[in-house]
């Protein structure tokens, strides 16, 4: 009796692809820019720009009074910020075939994938307008940033560079006492091979699990808290040769602000089939999308630096 090996025959048909109905998770960056900025958000009829200002330091006086002689009247002067609200979005059409049909639960993934998307766009933005700061500090011997070439990378002389100027400024800590560092996980690689960063962990920090050299997360660093995120702004072949410009964001307290609509929070918006009346006449698609307003404005150039350097990434082979 002959046996009839599996794939032979009639049987190839009987042999079907098996489906994870759990989709896979996607790769996301993490969303750190807007969250160390001035919060101030706009009320409903408050129009679509908001200004931020502030009265001007008094310069100290060390001149001795005159006995019976009033001097001279000091008078300070305000200045003032403004930020204009802009809208974003994206959306989806979604066919009745698809939407009743489909295998894989196509709305609900749609609004976690929009919902993602409306964040890292949302992120964006706001590092868009702080890399555009005018407080800049080239890595090494750089003085501009096309000079930024291999083996410019950011380390523990950078950083106290950074601090310092920030600190001549009178800029103040942001959260926990410490500035913030926004920067690419690339740089964050190259700070590990810093002896003194890694001597200062070895021998300075807690003896625990949350030890940065066993954590692999730098956290605080010479009155420096470090964020990691491949958001990062990154100029790319930019530099000397062609080298790849990496944005190191320094940040002190009121260095920048964020602003939304009260009326119009960011939100996922769903409108079902049929909902589209003459536009849909015979109710063949529903949409799915995003929108959000937001801005954000540099309040204060000298609460922020940015260093531009290079990084020791590896290129893939």
């Amino acid at each position: 009796m002959a046996i009839e090996l599996i794939g032979a025959g009639g049987m190839v048909v009987e042999l079907k692809q098996t489906y994870d109905r759990m989709l896979l998770t996607r790769a996301l960056p993490s969303l750190v820019h807007a969250n160390y900025g001035l919060k101030k958000n706009i009320p409903a009829k408050g129009g679509k720009s908001i200004e931020f200002r502030k009265m001007t330091a008094i310069p100290a006086s060390t001149t001795a009074l005159t006995e019976g002689t009033p001097p001279t009247a000091t008078n300070a002067t305000f200045t003032n910020v403004a930020a204009t609200i802009s809208q974003y979005g994206q959306y989806a059409q979604i066919s009745d075939l698809l939407d009743t049909q489909a295998f894989d639960p196509v709305i609900s993934e749609y609004v976690k994938n929009f919902g993602e998307a409306m964040g890292d766009s949302l992120d964006q933005v706001v590092r868009t307008i702080l890399v555009a700061g005018t407080t800049v500090q080239w890595a090494s011997t750089a003085t501009t940033q096309n000079l930024v070439g291999s083996g410019m990378y950011i380390n523990s002389a950078e950083i106290r560079e950074a601090v310092s100027t920030l600190k001549r400024q009178n800029a103040k800590p942001v959260v926990d006492g410490k500035f913030v560092c926004v920067l690419h996980p690339d740089c964050s690689r190259d700070l590990f091979t810093d002896s003194n960063v890694v001597n200062a962990f070895q021998h300075a920090a807690p003896r625990a699990d949350n030890n940065p050299l066993f954590s692999g997360v730098l956290g605080d660093y010479m009155g420096v808290r470090f964020v990691e995120t491949t958001n990062a702004r990154i100029f790319s072949s930019l530099g000397l040769s062609g080298a790849d410009v990496y944005a190191c964001l320094f940040i002190g307290k009121e260095a920048y602000a964020v602003t939304e609509l009260d009326a119009l929070q960011a939100r996922t918006v769903i409108h079902p089939r049929g909902s589209g009346g003459h536009t849909d006449p015979l109710e063949q698609y529903g949409t799915i999308g995003w929108k959000a307003a937001l801005a954000a404005v540099i309040l204060n150039q000298n609460y922020m630096v940015r260093l531009e350097c290079n990084a020791s990434r590896l290129t893939a082979a």
